[in-house]
């Protein structure tokens, strides 16, 4: 019988932000910017919201920007690509 291993998920995040924070200083330094996530909320389902707020949390706290872009449920497929293509210019 195989012997269980306990995985320590709050040590395994803390681990995986300090490379993360290491990382974006490296790339900072080199290049003079900062890295940057940028989220795209569509409509105004709560769960979403929620996760895009974690998602914000964690990048100020490895020191990246986050640009967060919230557009309304009835929009369409080309605004949609549009406004994406923009932020990843």
């Amino acid at each position: 019988m195989a012997s269980a291993t306990i995985m320590d998920g709050k040590r395994v995040a803390g681990e995986l932000l300090d490379r993360t924070t290491a990382r974006v200083h490296e790339i900072t330094a080199a290049t003079g910017r900062t890295p940057a996530l940028a989220t795209v909320l569509v409509g105004d389902d709560p769960a979403s919201a929620t996760y895009v707020r974690m998602k914000e949390r964690r990048c100020q706290a490895a020191g990246m920007r986050c640009q967060r872009v919230d557009l309304p449920a009835p929009i369409s497929t080309e605004v949609l690509v549009a406004r994406i293509e923009q932020l990843g210019a």
